[in-house]
């Protein structure tokens, strides 16, 4: 299987103008053919009822085919290896109980658990969090696509409602200009309010602030904005103008797109990786972004034996 066609040709373009980002755009190829085996809807339970607080996935027990499990860690850890981490080439080849708890430490953003998965390991932990950050991304996908009608309209929060993650970014969406935050796992898409901090709530237009790309047409920035800064735009890049949302009461910064339709799901990791000029610039400018979950999920992965139609639900 093969990306659609538009990603395709981004992958191509990213490749070919940042050969060093080769091995990772390897790794997202990867994880967006394994985002069409619909075989992981199958680990899917039903939703929760729907909360004003508690994403979906809180307390959630996902039941993937241990075969299913097994063939996308070695392969996700195999490629990752021959991308350069070489010391998880090992891990590939751990027990299906390891590779079923690397999926619930991604699933529920536990860098502690990551840190002492790695240790046991003995691999780095940086290699291991980078595999592990992207390995539920199947299964929450998955998720997404069967409870997306079940977020309750009320969901007024900055962190996903689905997995409770933080946005990889937002969208200025259409000509009214809606603010859309997108989550980068399950890629997920909800409303929020404009002046207002993702992160923190603060809703203080003084100490609310921009980043401006200089090919932003609007070009203008908040009392609170920090200095302007370049961003170099192919003539194929589409996106019309970029912005960083910074927030002084807690140091928080969101990348924000303008598009006119929402960016489709499998080119969400490419536009955040398109886009890491933005992350440089508000890290620099001493930003930076909320490590771990928004809230809590203490969801579960148990991987279940007994093949596919074991986890039937029709």
């Amino acid at each position: 299987m093969s990306l659609a066609s538009s990603s395709a040709v981004s992958l191509a373009d990213l490749a070919r103008s940042h050969t060093e980002w080769r091995p990772w755009l390897a790794v997202l190829e990867i994880v967006t053919e394994a985002v069409g085996d619909r075989a992981w809807r199958l680990a899917v339970p039903e939703p929760a009822p729907p909360s004003d607080v508690a994403p979906l996935l809180a307390g959630a027990t996902l039941t993937p085919d241990a075969r299913l499990v097994r063939r996308w860690g070695r392969r996700l850890l195999d490629t990752a290896a021959s991308a350069g981490a070489t010391a998880l080439a090992g891990v590939a080849r751990a027990d299906d109980d390891t590779l079923a708890e690397l999926l619930e430490c991604g699933l529920v953003q536990d860098g502690a658990r990551v840190s002492a998965l790695a240790t046991r390991l003995g691999v780095e932990p940086e290699a291991l969090g980078a595999v592990t950050a992207v390995a539920p991304v199947p299964l929450l996908r998955a998720c997404a696509e069967r409870w997306r009608e079940r977020v309750s309209p009320a969901w007024s929060h900055g962190y996903c409602p689905i997995c409770g993650a933080w946005p990889a970014l937002a969208e200025a969406r259409g000509l009214e200009r809606a603010r859309r935050l997108r989550c980068g796992r399950c890629a997920a898409d909800w409303g929020f309010a404009w002046l207002k901090c993702v992160y923190c709530g603060m809703d203080d237009h003084a100490r609310l602030g921009r980043l401006v790309c200089d090919q932003d047409a609007a070009g203008e920035a908040s009392p609170a904005a920090a200095p302007r800064f370049a961003r170099a735009l192919t003539p194929r890049d589409p996106i019309r103008s970029t912005t960083v949302e910074t927030c002084l009461a807690c140091r928080g910064y969101l990348k924000t797109v303008t598009t006119l339709g929402p960016t489709p799901a499998d080119e969400l990791g490419l536009l955040d990786l398109a886009t890491v000029d933005l992350d440089v610039a508000a890290i620099g400018s001493g930003y930076s972004r909320p490590v771990g979950p928004g809230a809590p999920l203490g969801a579960r992965v148990r991987a279940r034996t007994g093949g596919l139609l074991s986890g039937w639900r029709g």
